[in-house]
């Protein structure tokens, strides 16, 4: 056994051993058990495997441990350690994945329509192409990634120009019709500040009136973020600060 390997002999050594590794509240298994804390601490000092089945079940559904860390044969802290570290590694869920249905439904050529922030300008259009390895380019040469969620997903693009990032998000489910929404966040040409805007992605070119009536009215498919906001943070930080 290696010399830095704390061997356990009662179920309470191992109970006190995971208390502190995982940096559990006495008082939240106390809890559990229908007792006191100081119930608790004088169990940990105990040697004679007091703790009853029903006890181990219960902390062990309560804060996520395997039960099989209080298996005999489990008798060293590397042992408890190595699965208790593999059951957290486990549970762990990268909120991005792969979904090879979803790429073959979005891959291709797509019309992106929205309101500029330019109050003189008209509807803007830009084709954006996504590839089947999730790159994403749009013709004003702005280049990013697909990442894909499980109910929704997003394209993070660098503006070519100010090299500022540029975000949409839609709902996976919507894309297998050929137009769906997106909520767009960016910042405003030619002025630092951030902007949200609502629009759709077609696989379709459409012409000026229809893209009009299916966005609506401008002053509510867009949020402008205005400076007297940005002041007061600034403001605030400095009373704080």
């Amino acid at each position: 056994m290696d010399e830095n390997s704390e061997k356990f002999h009662f179920d309470e050594e191992k109970l006190s051993f995971i208390i502190d590794y995982l940096k559990l509240d006495v008082k939240d298994i106390a809890d559990v058990f229908g007792t006191k804390s100081n119930y608790i601490s004088k169990l940990r000092d105990q040697m004679h495997n007091t703790l009853k089945p029903m006890h181990l079940y219960a902390f062990s559904k309560a804060f996520d441990v395997p039960y099989k860390v209080f298996e005999e044969k489990i008798n060293t802290s590397h042992k408890v350690i190595a699965i208790l570290e593999q059951h957290i590694k486990s549970n762990k869920k990268d909120v991005f994945s792969e979904n090879e249905l979803l790429l073959e439904n979005i891959k291709g050529d797509w019309y992106a329509y929205f309101y500029p922030s330019n109050q003189f300008s008209d509807v803007y259009c830009i084709k954006t192409t996504i590839n089947l390895d999730g790159t994403v380019i749009d013709q004003n040469n702005n280049w990013g990634k697909l990442l894909i969620g499980k109910n929704q997903s997003i394209i993070v693009k660098e503006a070519f120009n100010s090299k500022n990032l540029i975000t949409l998000v839609f709902d996976n489910h919507q894309v297998a019709y050929d137009m769906f929404h997106f909520s767009l966040i960016s910042k405003r040409n030619h002025v630092n500040r951030e902007m949200l805007n609502f629009g759709f992605f077609s696989r379709k070119e459409i012409e000026p009136n229809m893209i009009k009536e299916i966005l609506g009215k401008k002053e509510n498919l867009q949020l402008k973020m205005q400076c007297d906001f940005v002041e007061r943070i600034s403001e605030y930080v400095e009373v704080i600060g």
